[in-house]
């Protein structure tokens, strides 16, 4: 899943923790696994994947940076080095082409990254990311220590793992794959809270990190969640400001576009230079079929966030639906900057193509489905499109050595 606020939220809590671990947050990516299970883990190198019902259950920041800080300690300690050798004998599962995707955009490889889905997921995650005891140990010993190094309560670890009692007394089928990725036993909680007692326990998160995270989660919830899950969390007498965030998202999927358009110019009105609420009014109207309003949206946001590649995309599709050869001139301008800004989005690279057919570049929209394919884990969709587009564009411009490029790691993958 990807989401500009939701994003920049997680980094403000994360960073912390890996500066506190010795590494460089840049080296570090976190990404965003649209699933209602519990789970969290490290895999593909310095990757952490946090999935939106967690994300959504864990109820404070310091909750967070624990499940944040327990899997920089399995990065640390080098325990995701076991599993990515059992992973290359499951290239099928749909986890390993996301692993792949993660490591190759670290990298900064346009061509190289994987994103693939299907019902195989699941099962990868269990049979291969699960943690024997000696690594949990080591992970809970060097997260705590994190924690508390970062002016957190490294005992929010400990609030994580109540979660999750007396999960191993279930059956597999209806435990949560945290606890059966993350074991649970008595003697790692016991020395946990032995360790925890000894270290300081912070001064608990800013309130502007708070006010924060309360927006990220209200976000998840109104996107993911059930209408009645919106409304039991935000009850009709809560006025805060991620109550009207959540009902404002609600409305929109119901669909009730005149109230959902009308929270959102409350949002607004109480934070005028706040992109992600003009980038929110902008997705409610284009979803809504009203393209116009949506790029007046979408231009505030970027005014406000200039360098935020997820809002230049949205912006870059809602010119394209005003269906003008200007906007469509404007759109690929827009969607081009969004590309180099961030080059594994495999929906810019679909908007880019047409901008580019319509202004008549079969060339540039034949390399950008080619890069698109080979986000998407289609390769052989991905070499036929650059053989394409190599033989319209000009022989040695950076188009054609691009679309050698893509050949050549569709080629590659395919065998």
């Amino acid at each position: 899943m990807r989401d500009a606020e939701v994003e920049r939220t997680l980094a403000r809590i994360a960073n912390p923790v890996f500066r506190a671990a010795g590494l460089n947050p840049a080296s570090v990516h976190v990404y965003i696994v649209n699933d209602r299970e519990l789970n969290a883990f490290v895999a593909g190198g310095q990757n952490i994947f946090l999935f939106t019902g967690l994300l959504a259950r864990l109820e404070t920041i310091d909750q967070l940076r624990a499940v944040i800080a327990h899997e920089t300690g399995h990065i640390t300690g080098g325990h995701q080095a076991r599993r990515d050798q059992a992973m290359k004998g499951a290239r099928g599962m749909a986890l390993i082409g996301m692993i792949g995707a993660a490591a190759a955009t670290a990298g900064g490889s346009p061509t190289a990254g994987i994103a693939i889905a299907s019902s195989s997921r699941q099962a990868a995650e269990r049979s291969m990311l699960a943690h024997n005891r000696a690594e949990e140990a080591s992970a809970d010993q060097a997260g705590i220590r994190y924690m508390a190094a970062a002016g957190s309560d490294p005992a929010a670890m400990l609030e994580v793992l109540d979660l999750f009692r007396g999960q191993e007394a279930l059956m597999p089928s209806r435990m949560d794959p945290y606890a059966l990725t993350h074991p649970l036993w008595s003697e790692r909680i016991a020395l946990l809270e032995q360790k925890t007692a000894a270290l300081p326990h912070g001064d608990g998160p800013s309130p502007e990190d708070v006010y924060w995270h309360d927006r990220m989660v209200a976000k998840i919830t109104g996107f993911l969640g059930r209408p009645s899950e919106v409304a039991r969390r935000y009850p009709a007498g809560d006025g805060s400001e991620a109550a009207t965030l959540a009902r404002a998202i609600a409305a929109h999927r119901r669909p009730d576009p005149a109230r959902a358009a009308a929270l959102a110019d409350t949002l607004i009105a109480a934070r005028p230079e706040d992109a992600y609420y003009h980038e929110l009014k902008g997705q409610f109207l284009l979803e809504s079929g009203q393209a116009g309003g949506a790029v007046a949206a979408y231009r505030e946001a970027v005014a406000l966030a200039p360098d935020e590649p997820l809002i230049l995309a949205g912006l870059g599709r809602a010119l394209l639906n005003l269906e003008d050869g200007a906007a469509d001139a404007e759109a690929r301008a827009v969607l081009t900057r969004s590309a180099a800004l961030d080059k594994a989005n495999a929906g810019v690279y679909r908007d880019l193509a047409l901008a580019e057919a319509r202004l008549g570049d079969e060339g540039a929209a034949s390399l950008a489905t080619a890069e698109r394919f080979v986000l998407e884990g289609r390769f052989a969709d991905a070499e036929r499109h650059a053989a394409r587009a190599a033989g319209l564009l000009p022989a040695g411009s950076p188009g054609w050595l691009q679309a050698q490029d893509v050949i050549t790691v569709a080629r590659r993958a395919q065998k």
